[in-house]
């Protein structure tokens, strides 16, 4: 590129909202500012596919913070996506346009493929770049799988299933027991069966999961056995004993789950015994990137395939 430029991402997923701003540099990109807001835009979202009044402002708040970082930091690019909540929502149009306002930038509602593919770009840009990969994302409303080589993505799958929608069906009185996680697998499961085949175990030789649920359960087994850096069918079944001993979600009780993550937790949990289970894994280790690393890994390079009229490569976020 000709000069430095500075770059953004926001991503309006359907638990959290996210926004990073980086600057691009000899050693790649690297991070200047960072926003979290836990909107949990999915618990907004009514029967009727109708996103509330309440969620919305939530949302519209964030962005208003957002929209200061972003003054402050001036970058040269910004893109921002929306997710699975935007994608159901009877009246996401309406919301987007006071959106727009409140970030000062368009949101792009994207597929949950393209999701999928932005969210292995994010994880895998500074991976082997010949190791098959399978890359698990737990959001609030859907779950991304994506089998890919390298840094390409070449199978994309997005499942109606998240740690805030699962949740809310399933443990919405803040109940937990062993057969509400059993019925909520094994829901889940029936809905990641029709894509189990396109993700046969002998295709990968690693798994990873890039999302908070995915974190935070990783975290919890972590405390318990420090020497362990991933995931297990053991360690969930662990956690599923914990949580059905306890009636609850109880961050006191279950060290790693943070007060914040404590509402959609047990749903997070159901989901990934469901994957799991219906795809065969053995173990699943997390990854700190996610999509909007991948959002911004592609910004930039489509500005520099613009600025030198070359394809686009791979880019790496230094540390």
């Amino acid at each position: 590129m000709a000069k430095p430029a500075t770059l953004a991402a926001v991503d309006l997923g359907s638990n959290s909202f996210h926004l990073i701003v980086a600057r691009v540099g000899p050693k790649g990109l690297t991070p200047l500012a960072t926003q979290k807001d836990r909107v949990r835009l999915a618990a907004g979202l009514g029967p009727d596919g109708v996103l509330s009044a309440e969620a919305q402002a939530r949302a519209l708040e964030s962005l208003r913070g957002m929209r200061a970082l972003l003054d402050e930091h001036r970058p040269d690019a910004v893109r921002a996506v929306g997710t699975s909540t935007l994608r159901r929502a009877q009246n996401a149009l309406p919301f987007l346009v006071r959106a727009h306002g409140a970030l000062g930038h368009r949101i792009d509602v994207i597929t949950g493929r393209e999701e999928g593919r932005l969210i292995y770009e994010g994880v895998a840009a500074e991976l082997d770049p010949e190791t098959w990969r399978l890359v698990i994302d737990i959001g609030g409303g859907s779950t991304e799988v994506v089998l890919g080589r390298g840094r390409a993505a070449l199978r994309c799958e997005s499942v109606d299933a998240g740690c805030v929608s699962w949740s809310m069906r399933h443990f919405g009185d803040g109940v937990v027991s062993a057969a509400r996680l059993d019925a909520a697998s094994r829901e889940a499961r029936a809905m990641f069966a029709p894509i189990r085949e396109r993700f046969a175990s002998g295709a990968f030789t690693e798994v990873l999961g890039s999302s908070g649920t995915i974190r935070a359960i990783a975290r919890v087994l972590r405390r318990r056995a420090p020497s362990r850096d991933c995931v297990t069918p053991s360690g969930l079944r662990w956690i599923r004993d914990s949580l059905a001993s306890a009636g609850r979600v109880d961050p006191k009780l279950l060290d790693g789950v943070s007060e914040s993550r404590a509402a959609v937790f047990a749903g997070g949990v159901a989901v990934l015994t469901a994957v799991f289970e219906e795809l065969g894994l053995d173990e699943l280790r997390p990854s700190e990137n996610a999509l909007r690393e991948g959002v911004l890994r592609r910004l930039w390079a489509e500005r520099e395939a613009q600025d030198a009229g070359a394809p686009p490569r791979s880019a790496r976020l230094s540390a």
